[in-house]
Formats: structure tokens, sequence, C-alpha cells
């Protein structure tokens, strides 16, 4: 290698440890993309980057949308009856709580894409239908983190990382949903199992209470589908084509259009909420583009940068002939990276830039490799300190979040090791 790959091999390593000590990873991105463009196009083709990325059309209409209707969801309550409808059978079958649980968080993190807010909207309901159950302040909280964390988001065509790995496949995000379930299913669902048998070897709490009074009130049964209809509408567009009522809308725009007739129909089901459902909906938006978007930028120059610099066709060269080395490195790279980050978007993000366009050259599936990234990344942030779905499950359990960290850590490596294996041998 030339002095030039071993000043990039530098930039890495400074980069990475720069984050391990809890620097804002999207300034360490961008100040380690500096140096990668100024060595080789120059520190105007790094503005020109970030200026593509902060108005790309792809990322911010889907993601901004998605978040706006969360806000919505919020403003309305139609978030808490989405949740209590979920919930309301597990009061009834205990030995079902744990897996319930965390099922219920995958379901509704599918619809409100954000984990943190997944867990804020989930948690208030489901521990103390969890403690009431007999389980204890750790593994009610780690239900919610798994739940909450690990790859429902994945099923939502507005994802971050589906869009992205639209963007570099040209699939759509129904075709890519598609695709990645089985891997889903079986990873997230090996990690789910493997919980659930740690969970009944260990002792409920000795007092279980009756807090999931919520449980048993009514339940708005319309309020609780409002949230399901911007999906119902994009898999109907998917499936009727030209008869479709997306029909007419193309591109990024018919993610904004369900999620705009899921805002119109929350307000009619709840009139009171009308005046503040167009401040809810910018406000969303404007938290998509400070805490996800921002990631994306960074973490797409950051790639840019790495990709000029020549590193990742060495990286291909050297991968060609392993291509087992090279599935597990595209999951165990952006899981470490999401451990010390927190975040589960940018590591899957600069990693698909990084391999899912060489994913040819190693004769793989180039969705397959986004995949193992996506989820990769996922299973990282839900086992970092770092992570703000971590902080927010630790505080609704009133436990420290080493101790949801320490529940949860077995179950997350032993589906990542599943999701490897299959891959390999094909399975899937």
């Amino acid at each position: 290698m030339n002095l030039h790959i071993w000043l990039v091999l530098l930039d890495l390593v400074v980069v990475m440890v720069l984050i391990t000590r809890r620097l804002d990873v999207r300034l360490v991105l961008l100040l380690g993309a500096l140096p990668l463009f100024a060595a080789k196009s120059g520190t105007a083709a790094m503005v020109a980057k970030m200026a593509a990325e902060m108005s790309n059309v792809a990322t911010i209409v889907p993601i901004g949308s998605a978040m706006g209707f969360a806000y919505v969801l919020k403003t309305t309550g139609c978030d808490r009856e989405m949740v209590r409808l979920l919930l309301s059978p597990l009061k009834w079958v205990p030995w079902l709580l744990v897996p319930g649980g965390i099922l219920a968080g995958y379901l509704v993190n599918t619809t409100i894409v954000s984990q943190a807010g997944t867990a804020a909207v989930l948690g208030p309901i489901l521990i103390p239908l969890l403690r009431a159950g007999g389980l204890g302040a750790a593994t009610s909280g780690a239900v919610l983190l798994l739940g909450a964390s690990m790859g429902g988001e994945l099923f939502n065509p507005g994802a971050v990382e589906m869009r992205k790995l639209s963007e570099l496949t040209g699939l759509t995000g129904h075709q890519l949903v598609a695709r990645q379930a089985p891997l889903n299913f079986i990873t997230c669902g090996s990690a789910l199992l493997a919980f659930w048998f740690l969970t009944r070897r260990r002792t409920p709490i000795d007092d279980p209470s009756d807090e999931a009074a919520s449980i048993d009130e009514p339940i708005r049964i319309f309020k609780a589908m409002i949230p399901t209809i911007p999906l119902v509408l994009l898999s109907a567009d998917a499936a009727l084509g030209a008869a479709s009522p997306l029909a007419a809308v193309v591109g990024p725009s018919k993610i904004l259009a369900a999620m705009l007739i899921g805002v119109a129909l929350a307000g009619a089901i709840v009139p009171a909420s009308i005046r503040g459902l167009a401040a809810s909906f910018f406000e969303g938006a404007g938290y998509a583009y400070t805490h996800v978007i921002s990631l994306i930028v960074a973490a797409s120059t950051f790639a840019e940068g790495v990709r000029q610099s020549g590193l990742i066709e060495l990286m291909v060269q050297a991968l060609a002939n392993w291509p087992t080395l090279a599935v597990v490195a595209t999951t165990v790279i952006p899981w470490s990276l999401g451990v010390v980050s927190g975040s589960g978007i940018a590591p899957a993000v600069a990693i698909m830039d990084f391999l899912v366009p060489a994913a040819d050259g190693l004769g793989l599936d180039p969705v397959r490799l986004g995949t193992l990234a996506a989820l990769g990344a996922h299973f990282g942030r839900t086992m970092s300190p770092a992570a703000a779905v971590v902080a927010m499950c630790s505080r609704l359990a009133d436990e420290r979040p080493s101790e949801l960290i320490r529940h949860v850590a077995f179950p997350l490596l032993f589906g990542m090791a599943v999701m490897i294996a299959v891959s390999l041998l094909g399975i899937v």
C-alpha cells in the first residue's frame, strides 16, 4: 500500500477513537472527511457533496414526513391507542408477556421509524404491564429495548436504510422490504427466542402489582388503526398499480402523500387536534432533519471521501476471493460502530455506501449485504450505552442502562451469529 492509503487508515483510526470518546458523531465524520477530500478532489467537492445530501429529496421527504406523522400520532393520541390495542391480549396470557411485548415494539417501530420514539410511546403502557406480570425492572426495560430497536423499522419503505438501499440498488422500497423480510425474521426471531429462554430461567419479582389499569379502558379502534394507514396505502399501491389511490404520485412524494392522508384522517378522528396538526407535523420533520438526516449527511460525506481515497477498491480486491469474510465484515463492522456511536443509521449507511456497490464484484447479493449492514448496526445500537433508545428504556424502567444491556447482549449476539450462519449457508 502507498503512503496515501496509510494516511487514510490513520484517518479512520482517529475517527473511531474520537467516536469512542463520545464526541458528536456528525462532527467527527465531517472532520474525518475533510482531509480525505482535501487530498483528492478538494474541499469544494466536499461542500458540494454535503449540499447534495442536505437537499436530497430521496432522503428528506420520506424521513421527514414519517417523523412528522409520528408527531401527529402523538398529538392526537392515536399512537397510544394502537399500543393499547396491541398489548390488551397479553394481560390474559401472562406467559406471552415477554415475546408479546417484544413483538408489540417491533410492530410499533414499523410505523414510528424512531427507536426512542417507539420506546416513549410503548413504555408507559408496556412496563407497568410487565411489572404487573411479575417481571423485574431490568427485564421489563430489556423487553421494551429489544422490541423498539431490533429491526421493525426495516419493514417501512420510508426507513433510512431502505431508502439508501433503494438508491444504491435501483429497487423500490417495497421490493427491498419483501427481500429483507426472511433474514430479518430469522435474525430477530432468534434473538427473541434466546431472550425469552433466558428470561424464563430468571426468578420473577416477589410482589407483582396491578399497574396496567390503562389496558382495561375502552380502546378507540378507529384511533388505533390510524398509525397503519400509510403502510396500508403504500402496500396497496405496490399491489394495485394504476388502480392505486397514490398512482398519480411518483418517487418520494408517494410516501409524503401517504403520510399526509394519515394526518388528515387523524384530524378527522380527533377534530379537537386540528389546529395543532400542521405544527406537530413540521416539528416532527424538523426533529428528523436534526437528529436523523444530519447523520446521513455526515455519514454519506465521509463515505464518499473514503471511496475517493481508493481504500474501497483495495478492500474489495482483498475480499474478492473471500466471500465468507465479506459477509462477516458487513455484519460485524456496522455492529461495532453501532455499539461505539449509539447510532444505527450512520454505520448502516456508511457500510452500504462502501460495500453494496461492490457486491457484484464479490459475487454476493447487494440486498443481502445491505440487510446484513442494517441489522448489524441495529443490533449494535441496541446494546450501546450511548444510544438514545437505551437511555429512554432505562428511564422508563427506572433501571441502569448497563443492566438493560447486560440482559440483551447475549440474545443479540446469538441473533447475529444465526444471521451470519444462514447467510453463509444460503438458507434464505
